[in-house]
């Protein structure tokens, strides 16, 4: 019955462009494995990217590995050692290295598995010496690596253009010398800036059951891991490097234009970890477009594409050149005519703007520098170019979010319907207006990092309510999350080692979350539901991003005075957050 499995890796395979196959000969064999399904592995840049890069190097070969497919898990689950890579239909325990890109923290449960279909024993301290080292990466993983670091022999804190060259220097020197798992790991961790080997680090809890440090095991191994970043002027920018069908972008290049956000969102984990903000240089993007790939539509990926210094003169360029463009994001207070030429020479007919809160009270409290005027401006202006389908994406659950601002998001949803028919041309029957709204997560490395979780039951009576107030209004769709899963999302996000419990129940064990989360004596809401107090040491503070705590402190104060703070604007001068300071 194996077959079935190789037989469907065939065809994936088949309906590929741009796939890189080598011989394995004399090199290094890297199963890049994604803990979620191929489709959705194919469509994140990230693991592109990473795909692409390590198959550069000529020493390696990489290769892809993905959760099963539903119609899979029977079959994989019968024995041990199916979960086979894409290229060759090899085991993936037959690999050097097994390397996770999690960009998801509810995936974990799928990284558990994976290995444990794979053969691999789970937890790093079980592993034999002749086992492949396993190791994770992927902005999930440096935001938070505690909750998965007893499955992992080591982790990549930052980004990959920076970290792998020096890896993958110190891997060949293993060629010349024989060593045990153990000396291989200390080796690394103190070799490699930015590598973190959990087995290395013991946390300490104070008896109230909260964090009092996590120390080194050895004098000459550092307190916090540095969070590595790029220098995007020295490497190439990130693009779609496989081309599918089975993906969510199967006829678009996705091309990464900037990284990181100056913005400064007080909920944004990925705004902070990613400081400072730095683009691409427009002229080495025009320099990676599509060539010979399978469409000419370009995908434009930043945290605000609009926000790129050299936005207009790209779009111009791109579209002279024949592409059509998308935008995986604009912020309402930069449409101009220019950004709405492309989207309607692009023939866009649908585009999301994100208020994030409905009051301008709560935009301030959150730092979204948003007023209600340029929301509706934006609908406006959209409207005259035709784009009659606005999605909306909104939070509920926020720090001091009361029942006005809920008002105020239903409120909103009406105005930009009426922003939108008023300047519409009389296309009225074409309008619709989406609200997506998702339940508040506090993130690790943000001002909200010390704030508890709104809860469930709150969740989800003001998603009952915002649905109920918004049931008459014509052409008004709005979609909910599951509060359950931000719950889960919660724990995983703002957990410590101890969490591992909880995954392991529903990897290793089968149960559901919520069964999983009642057989212990460990009570999930410690770190869901709890304030924590300002001194508070938090699992992820092992590694070190560079923002100074008492900065994020500062901005916690501020949003709770309901004040805005300025953009960043990085560079020498700046002290404000500590990246940019010595």
């Amino acid at each position: 019955m194996v077959w079935k499995l190789i037989e469907r890796q065939q065809r994936w395979l088949e309906g590929e462009k741009g796939t890189v196959r080598k011989d394995w000969g004399g090199k290094v064999s890297i199963g890049l494995a994604f803990p979620n399904r191929y489709s959705v592995g194919m469509s994140n840049l990230g693991f592109q990217y990473v795909y692409s890069a390590l198959n550069r190097f000529e020493t390696v070969v990489c290769e892809r590995v993905f959760y099963p497919e539903p119609e899979d898990m029977a079959l994989i689950g019968q024995s041990a050692g199916r979960l086979l890579s894409v290229e060759s239909q090899r085991p993936l325990g037959d690999f050097d290295l097994v390397a996770f890109s999690v960009p998801y923290e509810n995936d974990y449960t799928n990284l558990v598995e994976m290995l444990r279909f794979a053969g691999i024993a789970p937890r790093a301290a079980d592993r034999a010496e002749t086992r492949p080292l396993v190791a994770g990466g992927g902005v999930a993983l440096f935001i938070n690596p505690e909750p998965v670091a007893d499955y992992l022999d080591f982790i990549f804190a930052g980004e990959a253009e920076e970290l792998l060259p020096e890896f993958l220097d110190f891997w060949k020197q293993l060629e010349h010398r024989s060593s045990n798992r153990f000396d291989i790991l200390k080796d690394l961790a103190k070799s490699v800036k930015g590598i973190y080997v959990p087995s290395l680090y013991e946390p300490v809890f104070k008896e109230d059951g909260t964090l009092d440090s996590i120390h080194p095991l050895a004098p000459d191994l550092p307190e916090r891991i540095t969070v590595r970043r790029a220098d995007l002027s020295k490497t190439e920018p990130c693009r779609t490097s496989v081309f599918t069908a089975n993906t969510e972008f199967s006829n678009v290049m996705l091309l990464e234009i900037g990284r990181g956000c100056g913005r400064g969102c007080r909920f944004c984990a990925a705004g902070f970890v990613y400081r400072p903000v730095r683009y691409h240089r427009a002229d080495d993007l025009l320099q990676t477009g599509p060539g010979d790939s399978a469409t000419n539509r370009i995908g434009l990926v930043s945290a605000a594409v609009s926000d790129h210094p050299d936005i207009h003169d790209l779009c111009s360029s791109l579209l002279d050149r024949g592409n059509s463009l998308s935008f995986s994001s604009l912020r309402a207070d930069s449409l101009d005519s220019q950004i709405l030429s492309a989207l309607e020479s692009s023939e866009h007919h649908a585009v999301a703007i994100a208020p994030e809160a409905g009051s301008e009270r709560l935009r301030r409290v959150i730092n979204k520098n948003l007023s209600q005027d340029q929301i509706y401006r934006a609908a406006e202006l959209l409207a005259q170019k035709s784009i009659l389908n606005i999605k909306l994406y909104f939070m509920i659950g926020l720090p001091t979010e009361n029942a006005e601002d809920l008002e105020a998001i239903v409120e909103t949803a009406k105005g930009i319907r009426h922003h939108v028919l008023s300047s519409s041309r009389g296309k009225t029957r074409l309008a619709t207006v989406t609200l997506s709204i998702n339940s508040f997560v506090p993130k690790p490395f943000t001002p909200f990092q010390w704030v508890p979780f709104a809860g469930v039951v709150e969740l989800r009576e003001k998603a009952k309510w915002i649905r109920k107030a918004l049931s008459r209004i014509p052409n008004v769709r709005v979609h909910f999350d599951l509060p359950k899963w931000a719950y889960v999302q919660a724990l995983l996000s703002r957990g410590d080692r101890r969490v591992s419990f909880f995954i392991d129940k529903v990897a290793q064990e089968h149960f559901n979350w919520a069964p999983a989360m009642r057989s212990s004596a460990l009570n999930p809401d410690f770190w869901v539901m709890r304030e924590r107090g300002r001194e508070e040491k938090f699992p992820w503070e092992v590694l070190d991003p560079g923002i100074e705590r008492n900065y994020l402190w500062e901005e916690y104060q501020r949003a709770l005075q309901e004040k805005q703070s300025p953009e960043c604007l990085p560079g020498p001068a700046c002290r404000r957050c500590g990246v940019c300071g010595p």
